[in-house]
């Protein structure tokens, strides 16, 4: 998709999802164990792929021409160059002219393009299940943001808590998150965030959720955080922009839309809900404006 002006470059995981379709039921085996072990896999040798994969050294090859490689050894150079970019932070990264000061209008262009590209990435059919994870009550929600991608943990937490009680926001301190998973529970759910610098704490916590039976959400990069081996969705976002820095605008607008459809299916409770909301909300600032302060009071002893 043009993102005013520039084309995005498919990733290997856009080329192997791409290519489901032309792929033999022993090449799709090799197709999914790739992208259960997504990169690592990848640098195997062809043997170890095939072993881990269930399947041929044949077919493994087939697979990676189908992907439009011409070997073995040019498929994983592509991963490597793909790994380094999944490495770059602003030092390492060249930034993108986007005309003078006051001309904005090319910026937003790029930026449209990184949130049509976001969803464009999401499956109905992922949308789907995250939306009946999420609506059951039953279920515990906890939400994982990382350095950067706080922001839109935040976001979905304040969105969900409005619609459903028993949504938890974990610490970035790990002896207190460590505490809070201590009441996890199976069939709860970890919704995670994680992008390129990926973070080991998120990635363990995926891990350890998954461990104790609990369902997984990743929001991710394009590329793909390790996480993603644990997770049972896992929903890839642009966030390569226009400048040295990643953006969260295409992540952010894919919580909104699934904040939206959430809303859609769940407005009889939610409106309940809310309602309390407003009412406590009230009371609690209509208090705050009439209890007098401490220095306001009666005299000592009364």
């Amino acid at each position: 998709m043009a993102d005013g002006g520039t084309e995005h470059a498919p990733t290997l995981m856009d080329r192997i999802t791409a290519s489901f379709p032309s792929l033999t039921n022993a090449e799709r085996r090799a197709a999914r164990a790739l992208l259960a072990r997504y990169p690592s896999m990848g640098l195997d040798t062809v043997g170890l792929f095939a072993e881990r994969a269930g399947v041929s050294g044949p077919t493994v090859l087939r697979f990676i021409a189908k992907l439009g490689f011409s070997g073995y050894a040019e498929f994983r150079r592509a991963l490597r160059e793909e790994m380094e970019a999944m490495q770059e932070f602003p030092l390492t990264r060249p930034s993108q002219a986007s005309g003078g000061a006051s001309d904005i209008e090319p910026l937003g262009e790029k930026l449209a393009a990184t949130i049509a590209d976001t969803l464009a990435m999401c499956q109905g059919a992922d949308a789907a299940r995250f939306l009946d994870l999420v609506r059951d009550e039953r279920r515990i929600v906890y939400l994982l943001g990382g350095d950067f991608t706080e922001a839109a943990a935040r976001h979905l937490e304040f969105h969900l808590r409005k619609m459903r009680p028993r949504v938890v926001l974990l610490d970035h301190d790990l002896v207190r998150r460590a505490d809070v998973l201590a009441d996890l529970r199976r069939n709860d759910v970890l919704i995670a965030f994680d992008i390129r610098r990926y973070q080991r704490d998120t990635v363990a916590t995926l891990r350890l959720a998954r461990g104790r039976g609990a369902k997984t959400v990743l929001f991710t990069d394009q590329w793909m955080s390790d996480g993603a081996e644990f997770a049972d969705l896992a929903f890839r976002t642009r966030v390569d922009g226009p400048s040295r820095w990643d953006s969260l605008v295409g992540m952010i607008a894919l919580v909104e839309v699934l904040a939206q459809k959430l809303d859609e299916r769940v407005w009889p409770n939610a409106r309940k809900r809310i309602e309390v909301i407003e009412s406590q909300r009230a009371a609690l600032q209509a208090g705050a404006v009439l209890a007098p302060r401490p220095e306001e009071g009666g005299a000592e002893g009364d």
